[in-house]
């Protein structure tokens, strides 16, 4: 029984080292991410980053600056859920952990298949099947995220030491929800200020990723001290 357990913690602590470097990669592909899509549009000649999406930089010019920008972000968000889930073991652990984790490597598959199916392009008839798979990609993206998040404070609110960070991952995921759906509620709103609103949503869910980053250092320290 003792043995067992001496391998089982050589097993977690092998995973130690790789929790940092992925969870950072997670950080470092969010922001970079940001960063990708701004600097791009201010490249685009008369994209209005108000008005227009995100994924309008997708097509025509320079969009491979965007695509390639997708794909890197959902490759470093899957290794940043993979750090998440050794990060957590101890934490949430079981069907929660495994589930919530799996919604977090589909919310950067999701990136990944955008970055590889652009939008539909209107010079380009061929491009109606390539559109649906880039909305079922942003919509699988997301729907996984806030789901994900969800789940994961539902349970973080059941620990007083974790309960504020637990109240903050449902309140991330409502306002997700909420920045998601507006356009559609409000189809308005959505045609006049849809760059804006698109960018508020992906802001604000990155922010989450930062908060991960924290509770994952934070556990690991509390884990093997």
């Amino acid at each position: 029984m003792a043995q067992m357990q001496i391998q089982n913690d050589r097993v977690t602590l092998k995973g130690v080292h790789y929790i940092r470097p992925f969870t950072l990669a997670g950080v470092i592909g969010s922001l970079l991410f940001v960063f990708g899509f701004t600097i791009d549009g201010f490249l685009r000649p008369g994209y209005s980053p108000i008005h227009q999406v995100v994924s309008d930089l997708g097509i025509g010019e320079n969009a491979w600056i965007l695509n390639t920008d997708l794909v890197v972000f959902g490759l470093l968000f899957m290794l940043f859920a993979i750090g998440f889930y050794q990060a957590m073991l101890k934490l949430i652990g079981g069907r929660k952990l495994i589930a919530s984790t799996l919604l977090l490597l589909l919310t950067g598959a999701g990136a990944v298949n955008d970055g590889f199916f652009a939008e539909y392009n209107p010079a380009d008839p061929n491009s109606a099947f390539r559109d649906i798979l880039h909305s079922l990609g942003f919509l699988i993206g997301f729907v996984s995220l806030i789901i994900a998040l969800f789940m994961i404070g539902l349970h973080l609110r059941k620990d007083r030491a974790w309960r504020r960070y637990g109240w903050y991952s449902i309140l991330t995921s409502l306002v997700t929800l909420l920045l998601l759906l507006l356009p559609y509620a409000l189809p308005q709103y959505g045609a006049q200020l849809g760059g804006l609103n698109e960018r508020m949503l992906l802001v604000h869910s990155k922010v989450r990723c930062l908060l991960n980053l924290s509770n994952s250092h934070h556990t690991l320290k509390g884990a093997f001290s």
